[in-house]
């Protein structure tokens, strides 16, 4: 077993599964193994079993939190003589890039619009407030790409004020992981939901330039989490796979095809530079500190399976 800190209590698997409560549908009548294969983000991995076992006690935990979040909001808006208007409920989800934190976000997407509706569930990613290439190379920072200061995270948190100022039609940049880029101009909107999902390495950052946190707007943190020789493996994996699916498509416009004409050995050796020099250095220095700070860590191990799941005392 990892070491953690002393204020959560960690729970084993077998644990876990039983503390499910007659609250949300069962998720073997929704997730099929159709489904959970259109779900997993590229090269992850996600089992039906951990679907049962741990994210649908997950997902239970979740609608008892938000009820209870519910609760006080209207109990403060009526001591405070306002009208009641609704607040989306903001859950958070970090971690280390190649750990998994897209698939467990678009599953918790998945199975929480099924109890309540398709349109009140929605899903950001922080990518779209990374500062563009050519604005990162004007600054020096190209090399520091996914490290705080590469984040316009001042545009991130007036993102998320305008999410809990109740605003209705919100907008987020895009980013295109085939081009590693920002897209100029381009957005996805989306009405005011009931739960907002927002995932990202930096999500339980600290911003020192700020006088907010952006964990100040989550009312639910978790972070995914696995020893760190896996989590290298893993973006490995994924390095080699995306250079083949870029070979194999002839996508000259993709961000891997400046590597698609070299031997495996040499792409793995690109790959693990890239892995060494930045992701490992993000890691940590600045992801893997937050984890003291989520409500819940999804612990993984081989295959990423979890294993454990941590839940805060306080």
């Amino acid at each position: 077993m990892a070491e953690f800190p002393l204020d959560f209590t960690v729970y084993q698997r077998q644990t876990w599964q039983q503390l499910t409560m007659p609250i949300a549908r069962r998720a073997d009548e929704l997730v099929t193994p159709k489904i959970l294969s259109e779900i997993k983000a590229f090269n992850d991995e996600v089992s039906m079993d951990d679907v049962m076992k741990i994210y649908q006690p997950l997902v239970n935990y979740i609608i008892l939190r938000k009820r209870q979040v519910d609760l006080d909001l209207a109990e403060r808006q009526r001591f405070l003589n306002q009208l009641a208007h609704p607040v989306p409920y903001v859950i958070g989800i970090a971690g280390s890039v190649a750990v998994g934190k897209s698939t467990t976000a678009r599953l918790l997407q998945y199975m929480l619009q099924v109890e309540y509706g398709l349109e009140r569930v929605a899903l950001v990613t922080t990518d779209g407030f990374i500062y563009p290439n050519q604005v990162l190379r004007q600054r020096g920072i190209m090399d520091r790409k996914g490290f705080p200061e590469s984040y316009d995270t001042k545009a991130l948190v007036q993102f998320l004020n305008m999410v809990k100022g109740g605003v209705k039609r919100l907008r987020v940049p895009r980013y295109s992981h085939e081009q590693s880029d920002v897209v100029a101009d381009s957005y996805d909107e989306f009405d005011q939901p009931s739960i907002m999902i927002i995932e990202g390495v930096n999500t339980l950052q600290i911003n020192d330039s700020l006088n907010v946190l952006l964990s100040d707007f989550i009312d639910l943190s978790i972070y995914v989490d696995a020893e760190t020789d896996m989590i290298e493996q893993w973006y490995l994996d994924r390095f080699i796979a995306l250079l083949d699916k870029t070979r194999a498509e002839h996508d000259t416009n993709n961000y891997f095809w400046q590597w698609v004409d070299l031997s495996r050995e040499d792409a793995l050796a690109i790959g693990r530079n890239i892995w060494q020099t930045v992701n490992l250095t993000n890691l940590n220095k600045y992801i893997l500190p937050t984890r003291e700070r989520a409500n819940i860590v999804l612990r993984k191990r081989e295959k990423h399976e979890i294993d454990e799941v941590w839940l805060r005392k306080f």
